[in-house]
């Protein structure tokens, strides 16, 4: 049949190419190679390596290292080096979906494709700012490889890849059919995950079509659940001369209290959103009325009295809290062609996708300011305008909103479909192909247990002997009724949807001495757009403490690429081979912002001064239009706070409304990258490769911040004060801020309104090494090592022009080193694998506090912190029987490493989770797994 010569004769190739001898072995028997295209060129070749670096993880690696999800296998990636994320991590606006972000330049910069083709952005920026594409989302069971391209390539693929491409190719070719079970269990407890899938092969004389189905179910994680790794932290106080611990384990001797030595949680103390009332005027008797009895009363066995605070009443906040979210997910994935004839073929994909997630969180808690008319008998959140008024202050956690005993949950739901249908084949001696491919998203998240502003004013009263049943103080627990005044759920209903068309016509234009000149030109238009919508009462600031961002928009791009190869010497004395590559790409984007248009070229060269020796060098650059979410964002009332000093020195903490929305004036981002690497076949066996990198950005999209509008009466930008001009944030023209009084008279910010705008710096260097060796040892079996490190020399940064560069490695814990190695012996049926995952140290620049003086006030300055390496030890085994059955066991972090802490006189060491997260690091710990497939 002829219609998979091409795709069977690519994944050969593909096998030939990192062995290293594939063109020697054709070359001296005279064969014909298939050429293959790759990530990085649109351009078949007749091996993987290109102008820029290439690294490949194929789905005998996913297995052998007993990798759960594709986000898995791409956080253990070298050139993952920045903060990505991980979604069924309990963090975040975007539960459930997963990021990857190449060379730290951002999971917004990192172009993600399937089969070489864009998806929908996820319907929900992460952060409430940047947008990306899940990765979560794609089942290992369907994946033939991953391949990952670091550095620019917007002159091949256009917008997003100024940090690199992720591009992952499906299987599309499976004869009969294979039924795989794995189910995962932590040794810790905790995080259970079970996994079916089944792969079914149909073929005829003109056709192929492969069918995937994978589910997959995860349990929760609690903090409750690595109480042990927590209180590890404790016992370092105690064994650590000269820490101060935080304040609230203190007395007025400044002497640990008895309760804090049995602390469960390192260095973090309980919150004070408790139960807490202040009285100014004691018009209804004391300052701070709440009882211990109270305080049990309305937490429970979470409930922490410390008498010697005007914060009695605390709360254990950590047991509720999630590590990981639970989750249910089904993915189907259909991959056909069919052969028309012998030289065309039509193809088609169908990729459908269910998530639903749970997120755990601690109980709602809030400090809220409540003013009571003595005109009137009114409560408000807002001063009376009679000036005769009483304040209160309410710090309050909600028990009576939840189910759980200890936690709150969000629930999410992400739905994607994507269909793709095209066709591919020659005209003349021209390889021609044009698809067109759509995709859908959806996200749905109800966070629970709001508390909603309005309910909760309809019935507080801070008097204690109030006879109105309808009314609730604060120190007692609330009714059914009251709690379902208050109670309140905010809703996210988000959607995006990308259609693209694309044809690309391909082949060799004419012939030099060296060889044949190889093109590829590709014409795109493509249409993207998103719909994310919050509920009103969330949007217009209604819950207290719950904000967020929607916002709606539509782009059109068209894009225009041409990419040439050209031998330019072959044969002669130091040059066996001497290849120029050239590209650029033209795009155009028709929307509300001032990108229009953007031009990407692209110039490498790869030198061959023998047969097995390799070196290239590239240079591009790359662009990056505005998310849309930048660019759209609808207006969000929030709250913030900020701090400045007044003229006598005190330093004033000043609250205020805070109104966001997106910019029209936005501008691309660009990109320059450059590369120059080294590749050698040492042997038959043995491979090493060897490059030097650098990415550099400007215009980097930021959110103007708080201080760079105002700072304080004495120090605010006067470009900004639209005081006595607007009485509203929401009507201003841009970013700015609205002045009023405080209590105390001073004049205090009422409101500021903020915007993103193009301004930052970032630039990014490194060092990439590989060694591939394979020996085989006949009777004993054969064996294959691989080793790869990443060193990122540096991390430099500019937020915005005025300020000066800083290195983030040295300040933001960005790790120096990364590696991954592995050992496979494999004899007869049986197979086994040790790979080993290493994150070097990285150091930070923090608040440290080490002394205190005189009046037991703890003194701090800011030092720098260092973070001990993370590794982790993977050990796989599999045995395949005669009846096409394989099990498979394996260990997950054989040695049960859990994350770094922070110095115990770092000020975050008692932050949650106790540790730099976002960094590839977990706190699942040692898993054991076992999984069997059965092919028919």
């Amino acid at each position: 049949m002829g219609i998979n010569t091409k795709k069977c004769s690519i994944a050969a190739a593909i096998a030939f190419a990192i062995s290293g001898n594939a063109w020697a072995d054709a070359s001296s028997k005279n064969e014909t190679i298939e050429k293959i295209q790759v990530t990085g060129s649109k351009i078949k070749r007749t091996d993987l390596e290109g102008v820029a670096p290439l690294s490949v993880i194929d789905a005998a690696e996913i297995e052998a290292n007993g990798f759960s999800s594709i986000a898995d296998v791409l956080e253990s990636s070298l050139a993952n080096t920045g903060a990505s994320f991980n979604g069924d991590e309990a963090s975040g606006y975007t539960t459930g979906a997963s990021s990857v972000n190449l060379r730290g330049m951002g999971a917004n910069r990192t172009l993600v494709l399937i089969n070489g083709r864009r998806q929908a952005a996820f319907p929900t920026a992460a952060g409430g700012a940047d947008n990306f594409v899940d990765v979560s989302d794609i089942p290992t069971s369907a994946v033939e490889r991953v391949e990952i391209l670091t550095g620019g390539a917007s002159a091949i693929y256009g917008s997003d890849a100024i940090g690199g491409v992720v591009n992952v190719i499906l299987k599309d070719n499976y004869e009969g059919s294979k039924v795989s079970l794995k189910y995962e269990n932590p040794t810790n407890g905790g995080r259970d995950v079970a996994k079916f899938s089944y792969t079914q092969g149909f073929e005829t004389d003109k056709s192929n079509t492969v069918v995937i189905f994978e589910y997959q179910q995860g349990e929760e994680l609690l903090t409750s659940q690595r109480k042990d790794y927590f209180a590890k932290g404790l016992d370092r106080i105690y064994n650590t001369e000269g820490y101060i611990p935080n304040d609230a384990w203190l007395d007025d001797d400044g002497n640990l209290l008895p309760w804090a030595q049995q602390w469960d949680w390192g260095g973090a103390a309980p919150s004070t959103w408790g139960v807490y009332i202040r009285d100014y005027d004691e018009v209804f008797g004391d300052k701070y009325p709440v009882t211990q009895e109270q305080c049990n009363n309305v937490l429970g066995d979470l409930a922490v009295w410390y008498e010697e605070s005007s914060y009695t009443c605390r709360y254990d906040k950590y047991p509720g809290r999630g590590l990981e979210s639970a989750y249910d997910r089904a993915n189907l994935i259909i991959n056909s062609e069919y052969e028309l004839n012998n030289d065309w073929s039509l193809y088609g994909m169908i990729n459908a996708s269910y998530k639903d997630s749970d997120k755990y969180k601690d109980k709602k808690g809030n400090t809220s300011y409540f003013y009571l008319d003595n005109t009137t008998g009114d409560y408000s959140y807002d001063k009376p305008t009679s000036g005769d008024y009483h304040r209160f202050q309410l710090r309050r956690r909600y028990d009576e909103l939840f189910d759980l005993p200890h936690s709150r949950i969000y629930t999410s739901t992400n739905e994607k479909y994507s269909f793709v249908f095209g066709a591919n084949g020659t005209i003349g001696d021209y390889d021609l192909d044009v698809s067109w491919s759509t995709g859908f998203n959806r996200y749905n998240r109800d966070s629970q247990s709001q508390l909603s502003r309005d309910g909760l004013l309809s019935i507080i009263t801070f008097d204690p002997n109030d006879a109105d049943s309808s009314k609730w103080y604060p120190a007692e627990r609330m009714t059914d009724a009251q709690a379902a005044a208050a109670y309140g759920v905010s809703t996210k209903r988000s959607t995006s949807r990308i259609h693209q068309l694309t044809s690309t016509l391909s082949g060799d234009l004419f012939e030099l001495p060296s060889g044949g000149v190889a093109f590829a030109a590709s014409a795109e238009w493509a249409r993207e757009s998103y719909n994310d919508i919050l509920d009103e009462t969330t949007q217009s600031g209604g819950f207290l403490g719950m904000g967020g961002t929607g916002g709606q928009g539509e782009r059109d791009r068209y894009a225009g690429a041409l990419e040439i190869l050209a031998p330019i010497a072959s044969d002669m004395p130091g040059i066996y081979n001497l290849e120029l590559s050239v590209a650029g790409r033209y795009d155009y984007y028709n929307d509300d912002t001032d990108v229009g248009g953007a031009f990407s070229p692209q110039v490498g060269v790869m030198y061959h001064p023998v047969e097995d020796v390799l070196v290239r060098a590239s240079w591009g650059k790359s662009f990056r239009a505005p998310d849309m979410h930048r660019v759209y964002a609808g207006t969000t009332i929030g709250f913030g706070t900020t701090e400045y000093l007044l003229p006598d020195g005190t330093l004033q903490e000043d609250s205020y409304r805070s109104i966001s929305s997106g910019s029209l004036t936005l501008e691309e981002e660009k990109g320059e990258y450059s590369s120059i690497g080294l590749v050698a076949n040492l042997t038959d066996e043995l491979d090493f490769t060897l490059d030097w990198w650098s990415i550099e950005m400007t215009g980097g999209v930021r959110t103007i911040a708080t201080d760079d509008i105002y700072n304080g009466p004495t120090d605010f930008s006067p470009a900004y004060n639209y005081t006595g001009q607007y009485n509203e944030c929401t009507a201003l023209p841009g970013p700015g801020f609205i002045l009023g009084v405080d209590d105390e008279g001073f004049e205090n910010l009422d409101c500021m309104k903020k915007a993103p705008y193009n301004a930052a710096f970032e630039k990014s260097e490194g060092v990439d090494a590989s060694i591939s060796y394979r020996l085989d040892a006949d009777e004993l079996g054969s064996f294959r090592f691989k080793f790869g490190a990443s060193y990122l020399r540096s991390k430099k940064v500019q937020d915005k022009p005025e300020l000066e560069v800083e290195d983030y490695v040295d300040i933001y814990y960005y790790p120096t080193w990364k590696s991954n190695s592995s050992i496979t012996w494999s004899k007869d049926e049986f197979s086994t694998t040790i790979a080993y995952y290493y994150t070097g140290t990285s150091t930070g620049l923090d608040t440290f506090y080490e002394a205190v003086d005189g009046e037991m006030e703890k003194v701090s300055e800011q030092q720098m912190d260092k973070l001990s390496p993370y590794a982790r030890l993977n050990w796989s085994a599999s045995y395949r029987f005669d009846w096409d059955g394989k099990v498979k066991v394996g260990v997950k972090n054989l040695t049960d490493e859990m994350p770094p802490y922070y110095s115990v006189f770092n000020g975050d060491f008692d932050s949650h989770p106790f540790h730099r997260t976002s960094r590839g690091y977990s706190t699942i710990g040692r898993t054991v797994y076992i999984g069997y497939d059965q092919s028919f």
